[in-house]
């Protein structure tokens, strides 16, 4: 758990405006380590915040409608297009509406616990720009300022935020979502390596100790460019010298397999890292011509097993950062969209569940919330569920039910631990040599408290997600106490061992009660 600390203790000179920039951040209160662990271990049912921070045409129109001439598509053109006058003003407004209080409190009513927030580099304003968002920095002076509020809105009810940062400098992708227009410069320049390593670090500082921040993600939907992995690593040192706990994430480069044999390195080098990959079924040729029950067919066929494969590779540490609803026109020609869609989510909410620790829609609105990448629209037409409750509920659990639940699940721990280290005696019984069945026992208790933390301790009831991340560092921090490290494996399991039961024991009395 403190693995970093003394790499943080000699690298962390701050970056030199970080109390500046905290200033517009706002207030946050100190730093509880304790529910920042549920908020980052946890099961993430989660939705984008697209459009705000970076934005797309195609989701928030009204902000390009007046420019239509110039047809800008990165946020860069449309700066361009408001001119130095009128940019700062037109953006804050953006900021100030787009998003409000009371979309966090119908999140949390229907179940959402984490969203991932895409920012743009640039939004850290003058001293954090390149190219032509030089010109316009001063537009994103107080862009932390509304930043801020929105981590406080979500921090209210208990939502965790994924600082995605989804625009490097000079672009890393094809895409007017990272920033520009034309090819990627990002790999090839150092300037715009260098500019980004400063950004990370600063988000990094100013975002590593609020208690309701789940992540930061340092690059979307990058290139599969050999530079990729060498600045992967170069990130994860800078980082780490400013947050040691801090929970990672990168993007796959849309090469799950390769990328979760890297990210287990990783891990086992800067600790909490998390594999982000996308899923939408819309876009290629050929699922653009096939029907819903033959995506479903191939979803089950073949995509499955690639996720659990790679989430086995990663160790559990991935996470589905963007999917949708959405499919092509004729995948459900001549049948209700709404219908069919909402067939195939369902399908795809199954296999995220059992193959992914997160899972985050593609969006939370659109500017008319008209069509299926919005979120609300989509549950307003049941093309996705109207509630994202664990446990087998369909509905927010009712206060005695969850605390009837913890007590039993108390009443029945020793009954528990006896019958899962008698299997465990069992299971290495077939091989030779001593074991540390004590480190076993140990871990059973420590995976319980846990458990029931998780499930007792926020506004509704939380599943441990990140199950291996969280083993390890407890493990590590029980053998470095009481020594053993051979038998670490063993404390794991149990630990494990104890989440499942309890997952299983609280999910059949949740089903049979609501």
């Amino acid at each position: 758990m403190g693995l970093f600390s003394d790499l943080r203790a000699r690298l962390s000179d701050k970056p030199p405006d970080i109390d500046e920039l905290r200033e517009r951040l706002g207030y946050h209160p100190p730093f509880d380590a304790a529910l920042a662990q549920i908020i980052r271990y946890r099961k993430m049912q989660g939705v984008n915040l697209g459009s705000l921070f970076c934005l797309e045409p195609w989701i928030s129109t009204d902000l390009y409608k007046d420019y239509q001439d110039q047809a800008p598509e990165a946020e860069g053109d449309l700066l361009e297009c408001m001119g130095r006058g009128s940019c700062s003003s037109l953006m804050e407004a953006h900021w100030d509406s787009w998003l409000q209080r009371e979309d966090f409190e119908k999140m949390a009513r229907i179940g959402i616990n984490t969203v991932r927030l895409p920012v743009g580099y640039w939004v850290l304003g003058t001293g954090y720009a390149s190219g032509k968002y030089r010109k316009y920095a001063h537009a994103y002076n107080r862009a932390l300022h509304f930043i801020g509020r929105l981590v406080a809105w979500a921090a209210e009810f208990d939502i965790g935020v994924l600082i995605d940062v989804h625009a490097l400098p000079g672009g890393q992708n094809n895409d007017s979502h990272s920033g520009v227009t034309g090819p990627p410069l990002f790999y090839e320049s150092t300037e715009c390596q260098e500019l980004a390593l400063k950004v990370l670090a600063t988000f990094a500082s100013l975002f590593g100790d609020i208690t309701n921040i789940a992540g930061l993600q340092i690059i979307n939907e990058p290139l599969d460019h050999p530079q990729l992995e060498p600045f992967y690593k170069r990130a994860l040192e800078l980082i780490r010298s400013h947050s040691a706990a801090l929970p990672v994430y990168i993007g796959d480069a849309w090469n799950l397999s390769k990328y979760a044999t890297i990210i287990k390195q990783l891990c086992s080098r800067f600790g909490f890292v998390v594999l982000d990959t996308h899923r939408y079924w819309v876009f290629r040729p050929e699922e653009q011509q096939h029907r819903v029950d033959q995506l479903t067919q191939e979803l089950w066929e073949n995509e499955v097993p690639v996720l659990a494969s790679a989430s086995a590779e990663a160790g559990g540490n991935m996470i589905i950062g963007e999917y949708s609803s959405v499919l092509a026109n004729r995948s459900f020609d001549g049948e209700d969209p709404a219908e069919c869609m909402g067939r195939f989510a369902r399908e795809q909410l199954k296999a995220f569940d059992q193959t992914a620790a997160g899972y985050f829609y593609w969006t939370w609105r659109l500017q008319h919330d008209s069509w299926f990448w919005s979120m609300q629209y989509a549950i307003s037409t049941s093309a996705m569920p109207a509630t994202y409750f664990f446990f087998g509920s369909d509905a927010e659990m009712p206060s005695e039910l969850r605390e009837s639940i913890a007590t039993q699940a108390e009443e029945n721990r020793n009954e528990w631990r006896e019958k899962h280290l008698e299997g465990h005696r069992n299971y290495v019984s077939q091989w030779e040599g001593e074991f540390g069945f004590d480190h076993y026992a140990a871990g059973f208790d420590q995976g319980l408290d846990v458990a029931l933390s998780f499930f007792t301790k926020l506004a509704f009831p939380s599943k441990l997600g990140f199950v291996r991340q969280l083993a390890s560092e407890y493990a590590s921090a029980y053998v470095a106490q009481n020594g053993g490290e051979q038998w670490k494996w063993e404390f794991e399991d149990g630990f494990r061992e104890a989440n499942e039961e309890f997952a299983d024991f609280a999910t059949g009395i949740v089903r049979e009660s609501i």
